[in-house]
């Protein structure tokens, strides 16, 4: 499920050039332009870039793990497709979809890896 990182940075650099692009068209005339208006657009832009950043780099690093053992009952568990996941970060929440695994005897869920 690991992206190569050069198809990872191409998304990035893509986000970051949409990020500029809004933030540009939101910029009001100069003779109208104030300090506390670059201060929020920069501001709304910087944490919008950040947010799906960090989505983007998360998102990418999972690896699917060739096993998943209920903690349980020491089963094998199965998959059960993907599943979104609110994570909360120090930055802020980001979704993640990561696969959902549920165990045979007890019916235990887990999106490993923990």
């Amino acid at each position: 499920m690991s992206i190569p990182r050069e198809e990872l940075e191409k998304q990035l650099k893509a986000k970051a050039e949409e990020a500029i692009r809004k933030l540009l068209e939101a910029l009001p005339d100069k003779s109208e332009l104030k300090m506390a208006d670059m201060e929020r657009l920069i501001g709304d832009m910087g944490h919008d870039l950040m947010q799906g950043t960090m989505q983007d780099v998360a998102q990418s690093e999972q690896v699917e793990p060739s096993e998943c053992i209920c903690e349980a009952c020491q089963v094998q568990m199965h998959k059960r497709g993907k599943r979104k996941k609110q994570v909360v970060t120090r930055r802020g929440e980001i979704k993640l979809e990561r696969k959902y695994y549920a165990c045979p005897e007890c019916g235990h869920g887990s999106f490993p890896p923990r």
